[in-house]
């Protein structure tokens, strides 16, 4: 029977062991590994416990990996076991991580959902379904999604959505209605509800500046005849320009008025 004749302190590491059977060095392990089987000085071990130990030693780098993952934030079982499939642990293995985690309550989905609803409420401009989709993502169970999904619509300022669109708007130059168009697609793009885009275009003002959309209208007329002429001309230049304007949102009498002022098409 092969004995352990020498256990020492990792130079670098006070928390790691080197464990040496029969004089000569076998394997390292963590002191949780060496405290959970009892590894002493003089222990006869056989090859079937020394497979153990190995194994053990292997399931605690992967816990070790896992409580390094969930160091930085809160964790999802799906994400610590993307994490420790990415570090081409087994799933045994990694299944074992996560209970452990569990047990120690370092993996709680409720608690994850509620810190990632409070965080992005604070810090970003997204709606809820963004906020859905990322709990999705982390495999969280859909009864908690909608749970939550419900208290991020609740909690979250509507004069925070208010503001996004705001600033949406003053971004966007055109007709209003071609500007409300895009605040509501940029407003659904950041994950915010109908109901809560239709509420929040309510509130804003629309008004056109009849002098600053006419000026508008002259600029991209101009753009737009110097694309089409190259391809076009006639009756079809015309109605090519027209067809372009209209898709800008401007209305069809003021196309017509503009390219009557401007001189540029006299086509019928």
């Amino acid at each position: 029977m092969r004995k352990i004749t020498k256990i020492e302190v990792q130079k670098n590491n006070a928390t790691r062991f080197n464990i040496y059977v029969d004089d000569q060095f076998e394997t390292g392990v963590s002191d949780d590994t060496l405290v959970k089987l009892n590894l002493k000085k003089g222990d006869d071990i056989s090859s079937q416990f020394l497979e153990e130990i190995k194994q053990q030693e292997y399931q605690q780098q992967a816990i070790q990996q896992a409580l390094n993952y969930l160091s930085y934030r809160k964790r999802s079982s799906k994400e610590i076991e993307r994490y420790l499939s990415k570090q081409n642990f087994p799933e045994d293995v990694i299944a074992n991580a996560i209970h452990f985690c569990k047990a120690q309550n370092l993996i709680n989905h409720e608690d994850y959902a509620e810190s990632l609803k409070n965080t992005m409420i604070l810090t970003t401009d997204k709606g809820s379904e963004i906020f859905k989709q990322k709990l999705i993502e982390a495999g969280i169970e859909a009864p908690l999604i909608q749970k939550y999904v419900a208290r991020y619509e609740e909690e979250q300022p509507f004069d925070a959505i208010l503001k996004v669109a705001t600033k949406l708007k003053e971004k966007k130059k055109g007709p209003s209605q071609k500007v409300q168009q895009k605040v509501h697609q940029g407003l659904l793009q950041k994950g915010y509800t109908s109901d809560n885009i239709q509420a929040v275009l309510s509130e804003l003002d629309f008004t056109e500046d009849a002098a600053g959309i006419d000026n508008l209208l002259q600029r991209d007329l101009e753009k737009v005849y110097n694309k089409y002429i190259k391809k076009y001309e006639g009756y079809q230049l015309k109605m090519k320009t027209i067809e372009a304007l209209a898709r800008k949102g401007y209305q069809y009498d003021a196309i017509q008025r503009k390219l009557e002022e401007s001189g540029i098409l006299n086509e019928s």
